[in-house]
């Protein structure tokens, strides 16, 4: 159970005429027979010798000047409890650091004897300072406890002292009575003082009311009420001090309510020990009238107003009176075990219009308020059946009345006694437990406890949290002393707990009371993870940041690292940016924003180079290395990642992660020279990691240190070097080594040899095809000899062929080198190369052709060079391909060529078979195959000879018969024209004559030819005979095919050359 002390007052109370040193509750409990008529608690028997100026019953007003004189109190004594706390902590030291929960000082003062109670979870500013201290010793000597109380969750209420009142209350004056509505306190005192302020406790004024205690209060906010034992009720204007009256009922009275129309019928409700509720009102002459509600049932101990119901509590129970209806809608009986009826007042709240809480005894009702529905609904205050059947005139004047009901929602018995009972949040309801006097063992005496505030369901009353209120001078206090009210304000609701000689203002914890708590505790976790809306993000920051120092305190670096992750988290999008465009509106507000944001992300990025550097310094750079940022944006320092890089390369068996980290950390994160520099080291050390030296490579790469690759690329016999260093144009840095780098391109060294060529090529077209797009770079004749020297003459042979598909003149200069790798590397294109290319050395290439016994392309070089009887010897006889003599024989058009490939055929029958059957045109100015067949020999047997004989036969008749047709067709053809010329030219068309030579010759000739030499020409006459006889293919004979071919031309081009003109 925890404590809940609000500080030290003053003097215990001791009532006068109350001889006993027990209190009417105690009595009860000790001795419940003996105390038959004898109820009251000495708030009934005190009497006060003050004198206030009254009236009688009929309510003349009271005097203005009715003033209390109320001696000061006494003086402070938070200087001799701070010393008393002082003294306390040191013993506590002494005996092994053990700090009690409560202190007890006990000090004679002049007055009498002050006992103070402090309990460690005080809301008050001495009490705060008492735990802190207690905190301190517990953390000094005793760490275990500071993690205990780590897990412990701030109280759902905060306590504070009610001291806002005079400052004879509570002191010289105890306070009998006190309410609480939504615009005024209202504080009564034994007495019989009245304190009136508004909710935030500013006075509107205190006076004497009455001659002994205040018994009950009330007010609707306009007006108040108050009844005294000494039998008076004063009701009075808040606001109209002047607006007061006094009625004397000459005997106690316990309560007292206003009709909810005072203000208009200045009505009230009250009741006491006659046992009588009294409805008092005015009538129509303005005469006040008292109607007694009930009677007989005893004393009546309260009485209660909610909306336009009443309910009172006496001996029969809780009866419940609906007003405009004029009549009891509901009578609830107490349970047969209850106490006494006036031995222990009930507590009744109104959480809402139609709920009613009570707490009388140790019994808890909830009753609930409803409009009853259905036809058997009464439609009048105590209407009889055949009023309701039959209405009176005078009824027909007032509507009806809804008729309410009430019904218990809740009702159960628990094991304390209440003083007090109240709402809480949802279905909890909060009350005030009063612990009667426990007697000491030693000395046998009772001493006084404090009450208990206690978190209930409100379903079955079960205790959720309780905790103790620790009041001042509860000494002699019975269960009627002690009151529970609440004030439902803007930001939060208060609950007073209120007894004779002090009070307690419970308020729920609000967020920043619960932030304070947390970081009061040092439980900056708590306090980080609800502040996120409360305050700034540099505030929340530094709680954060505690907490990271209490997690290294207790070396736990693993959560220490995750909750830095989680602290310093700093989502990409949130970076600071620099563009900072808005409306006019918005601008400023917009650059503050920004603002804060760049404040915020600098003060994180320097929280992250402390705490990495932390890590770093303790060797915690595993832990480190999962949390610490990978954005470069961060601008973190680099040392960090390079002592992280460095510590996981340090590690043999775990360089998987190094490699991971190197993978995927920005080169930017890290100073790459002491990276590299590590792992140079490393791999001199062992050079067979392939994977390392490839992440070098990379690192290198990206780091625009090129040059610093090629090394490791040979090393790891890359077959891709040659593309890295076209990439980073760095190829002419390497000219020398680029014969080593194209050997990389194959497992072996004799693969180039052994390869066949359409393998080669594939492997090396991507090589080639660099060098040759670096060819104004390294120029072909640097790379012709490098291979050359290297004997790598196949790279030269792809890289020169590629040149020339090029540009032929690049290469023009080696066309010695290339027919000499054509000869080795692809014979069938040395032939189209040497017809194709004239700048090669004739001389060099036949001797390479007759070392190669290339006979095609030498016959083709000797023929070049004017030796066609050598060549044509080749061919007969290296060849033996007569066909081929022939067709060389053509091309050379020498006729002792043709009498020497004559005179070697006449023997040979496959020459003559050859000569006959390629006869043509060409060759007929040579030999006719008559002649040869003439002078062939008799004896030669040439096989097929019939048959090519009889094929040249059939070619001739046919070039005869299609020379035929062809010149039939062309004869028709210029017979068109002809005709269509002629029209043409002799067609008619109107001119002007306006020549003298014109009309001569039209005079003279019936036929004339008017010709026009072109488009803007004036027409010219003349006669026919003159324009035929000036073509030339008009009286000749076209015989041939020729002939007539040129005079279709010549007629085709007068035509165009007319249309072009008409």
């Amino acid at each position: 159970m925890q404590t809940a002390e609000a500080g030290p007052e003053d003097h215990k109370y001791d009532p006068p005429g109350q001889e006993s040193k027990y209190t009417a509750a105690e009595l009860a409990l000790r001795q419940p027979d003996d105390l038959e008529g004898n109820g009251q608690t000495y708030k009934e028997t005190v009497e006060s010798d003050h004198n206030v100026n009254e009236t009688d019953a009929t309510g003349s007003k009271l005097t203005s000047d009715g003033t209390s004189d109320v001696s000061a109190g006494l003086e402070n004594v938070a200087s001799l409890l701070e010393q008393t706390v002082e003294s306390a902590l040191e013993q506590s030291h002494e005996k092994d650091h053990q700090v009690s929960t409560e202190i007890n000082t006990e000090q004679n003062l002049e007055d009498g004897n002050v006992k103070i109670k402090v309990n460690n979870d005080v809301s008050t500013e001495i009490a705060d300072q008492i735990v802190d201290r207690e905190k301190s010793a517990d953390k000094i000597e005793d760490p275990e406890s500071d993690i205990e109380s780590e897990e412990e969750d701030p109280p759902i209420l905060k306590y504070s002292r009610l001291s806002q009142v005079p400052a004879n209350f509570f002191k010289n004056d105890p306070v009998s009575a006190a309410t609480f509505n939504e615009t005024v306190f209202i504080f009564g005192t034994h007495s019989g003082s009245i304190h009136l302020c508004n909710p935030e406790f500013t006075a509107i004024r205190t006076f004497k009311a009455h001659r002994a205690s205040v018994l009950s209060l009330y007010t609707d906010g306009i007006y108040f009420a108050s009844c005294s034992m000494d039998g008076t009720i004063v009701i009075g204007s808040i606001a109209d001090a002047q607006d007061i009256v006094r009625f004397d009922y000459k005997r106690p009275i316990h309560a007292v309510v206003l009709d909810r129309n005072y203000q208009r019928t200045r009505s009230f409700i009250c009741g006491g020990m006659s046992g009588n509720v009294i409805y008092s009102s005015k009538n129509w002459l303005d005469q006040r009238v008292d109607v007694v509600l009930a009677e007989d049932h005893g004393p009546i101990i309260s009485i209660q107003a909610v909306d336009d119901l009443l309910l009172w509590m006496n001996d029969l129970g809780i009866t419940f009176y609906h007003v405009p209806a004029r009549q009891v809608i509901s009578v609830v009986e107490k349970p047969s075990n209850a106490f006494r009826s006036d031995l222990y007042w009930p507590r009744v709240s109104f959480p809402e219009t139609d709920r009613v809480l009570m707490a009388w005894g140790n019994y808890i009702w909830s009753f609930r308020v409803s409009l009853k529905t259905g036809l058997s609904g009464n439609t009048g205050a105590g209407s009889s059946v055949k009023s309701r059947l039959l209405p009176s005139a005078a009824s027909l004047l007032f509507r009806s009345v809804p008729e309410k009901s009430v019904s218990v929602e809740h009702f159960y018995q628990v094991d304390y006694l209440i003083s007090g009972i109240a709402s809480f949040d949802g279905d909890q309801w909060i009350v005030l437990a009063y612990n009667p006097p426990k007697e000491n063992p030693t000395t046998g005496r009772l001493e006084p406890e404090n009450p208990d505030l206690k978190r209930i369901k409100a379903l079955d009353g079960a205790t959720i949290h309780e905790e103790e209120i620790g009041l001042d001078f509860v000494d002699n206090l019975g269960l009627n002393d002690f009151s529970l009210g609440y004030h439902i304000g803007p930001s939060s609701t208060r609950y007073f707990i209120i007894c004779a000689r002090g009070g307690v203002i419970a308020q729920k914890i609000q967020l920043d009371d619960r932030l304070q708590w947390y970081l009061d505790r040092q439980l900056y976790h708590k306090a980080w993870i609800m502040s996120k809306h409360l305050v700034k993000p540099l505030e929340r920051l530094r709680f954060g940041l505690k907490h990271l120092d209490q997690l290294l305190e207790l070396k736990n670096w693993k959560d220490a690292a995750s909750w830095m992750a989680e602290l310093l988290f700093l989502d990409s999008k949130e970076f600071p940016m620099s563009d900072t465009k808005s409306t006019l509106a918005t601008r400023i507000s917009s650059t503050l924003q920004l603002e804060d944001e760049e404040i915020y992300a600098k003060e994180v990025r320097s929280e992250w180079d402390k705490c990495c550097a932390t890590f770093i310094q303790n060797g915690h750079e595993r832990e480190l290395t999962a949390v610490i940022p990978k954005d470069p944006r961060w601008s973190l320092q680099k040392y960090h990642y390079s002592k992280i890089l460095v510590y996981w390369l340090s590690l043999i068996d775990e360089t998987d992660k190094a490699y991971q980290l190197l993978k995927e950390w920005d080169l930017e994160l890290f100073e790459v020279d002491i990276v590299t520099g590590t792992i140079e080291l490393i791999l001199e050390l062992g050079p067979d990691n392939s994977r390392l030296r490839r992440i070098l490579c990379e690192i290198y790469e990206n780091s625009y240190e090129p040059v610093k690759v090629v090394r490791h690329m040979c090393i790891l016999r890359d077959s891709e070097i040659i593309q890295f260093l076209d990439q980073n144009h760095i190829l002419p840095l390497f000219i020398s080594s680029i014969p080593k780098f194209i050997k990389l391109q194959f497992e072996n060294d004799s693969d180039i040899e052994l390869l066949p060529i359409y393998q080669l090529k594939n492997k090396l077209k991507d090589v080639i095809a660099i060098l040759v797009q670096r060819r104004f770079e390294i120029l072909p004749t640097t790379i012709v000899k490098l291979m050359a020297e290297n004997h790598l003459e196949v790279v030269t042979f792809f890289y020169l062929e590629e040149l020339a598909a090029i540009n032929d003149l690049i290469v023009q200069n080696l066309e010695d080198t290339r027919a000499q790798l054509y000869c080795q590397f692809d014979r069938p294109k040395l032939l189209p190369f040497l017809m194709n290319n004239h700048y090669y050395d004739i001389s060099k290439v036949i001797e390479m052709c007759e070392t190669s016994a290339l006979v095609d392309e030498l016959v083709y070089l000797l023929g070049k060079t004017g030796e066609n009887k050598k060549a044509l010897r080749l061919i007969m006889e290296e060849l033996d391909d007569p066909q081929r003599a022939i067709n060389f024989a053509k091309t050379q058009t020498d006729p002792a060529i043709w009498n020497s490939l004559l005179e070697y055929s006449f023997s040979r029958p496959t020459y003559i078979k050859a000569l006959i059957e390629l006869s043509d045109d060409q060759s007929c100015k040579f030999y006719n195959p008559i002649t040869i067949l003439q002078r062939m020999s008799t004896e030669v047997n040439i096989e097929g000879f019939k048959e090519s004989i009889t094929t040249v036969s059939l070619d001739n008749d046919l070039n005869v018969v299609l020379n035929q047709l062809i010149l039939s067709i062309v004869y028709k053809k210029s017979e068109e024209l002809s005709k269509k010329l002629n029209s043409d030219m002799l067609r008619g068309f109107l001119f002007s004559v306006d020549s003298e030579d014109v009309r001569k010759i039209a005079d003279v000739f019936e036929t004339y030819v008017i010709t026009l030499t072109g488009t803007n020409s004036k027409p010219q006459i003349g006669l026919v005979s003159g324009v035929v006889q000036a073509d030339e293919f008009a009286y000749r004979l076209s015989t041939d095919l020729a002939a007539k071919l040129r005079h279709v031309h010549s007629l085709s081009a007068k035509l165009l050359s007319r249309e072009s003109c008409g």
